[in-house]
């Protein structure tokens, strides 16, 4: 058995998106430190003589204005380290298949272990053998790539609880199709093929992560 590794891109997306609201965030508190004091001077400098109208023109309008801009910060912020929250309750799992270089039609085991940090009722547990076509071009002056995932194949474990230090073990059985297309990686389109483990926990951010693998372009018989 061969183990499987994270995707890359996915948890450098996670990270880059994570960097960009932490900037996000940052930068939209600038305006309310400023009202901040403002109100402070306002109250405490005897020489600072603002009428209501100016005060609220000039410290708490401005205060007003920001809060979206941080509700989106914090919004982004908390999609990005959401998937690492439920790292508190399970460990990373071990993937693993017979093959990591697979070929058109070729059937393959994947095995999973996982283990859970303290007692978690697991509403659901599901492994999908994916294919994603991805796609970038330009739109004007920006840059945008688009994703389409094909379901080929998919296990899904009732849910049940499990108790702390508990180690959750399954082994499938998988085969690319007969008739798929092979891995192809170009500067703007790619073919890829992946192993998706999910974890729904209750009360708990979902386990949701993939494991990339290769399919040559060669048939299996």
């Amino acid at each position: 058995m061969q183990k499987l590794q994270q995707s890359p891109a996915q948890a450098w997306g996670r990270g880059c998106l994570a960097a960009f609201a932490l900037i996000w965030t940052c930068s939209s508190c600038i305006p309310l430190i400023g009202s901040a004091g403002g109100i402070l001077a306002a109250f405490t400098n005897p020489e600072f003589n603002l009428g209501l109208a100016e005060l609220l023109a000039s410290t708490l309008l401005p205060a007003v204005f920001t809060l979206p801009f941080l509700a989106i910060g914090f919004g982004l912020l908390a999609f990005a380290v959401w998937p690492w929250i439920a790292r508190a309750r399970v460990s990373a799992p071990e993937v693993s298949v017979s093959n990591t270089s697979l070929r058109v039609g070729e059937e393959f085991s994947l095995t999973y272990q996982q283990t859970f940090k303290s007692r978690t009722e697991v509403k659901r547990m599901a492994f999908q053998l994916i294919f994603r076509e991805s796609a970038t071009y330009q739109r004007g002056t920006d840059t945008v790539t688009v994703h389409h995932d094909n379901l080929v194949q998919e296990f899904e474990i009732p849910g049940r609880q499990f108790e702390s230090g508990e180690t959750f073990r399954d082994q499938r059985r998988l085969q690319i199709p007969p008739q798929a297309m092979h891995t192809f990686i170009a500067p703007r389109n790619k073919l890829q093929w992946m192993i998706k483990a999910k974890v729904e926990m209750a009360g708990w951010p979902d386990f949701n992560e993939e494991y990339p693998i290769t399919v040559l372009a060669e048939r299996a018989w």
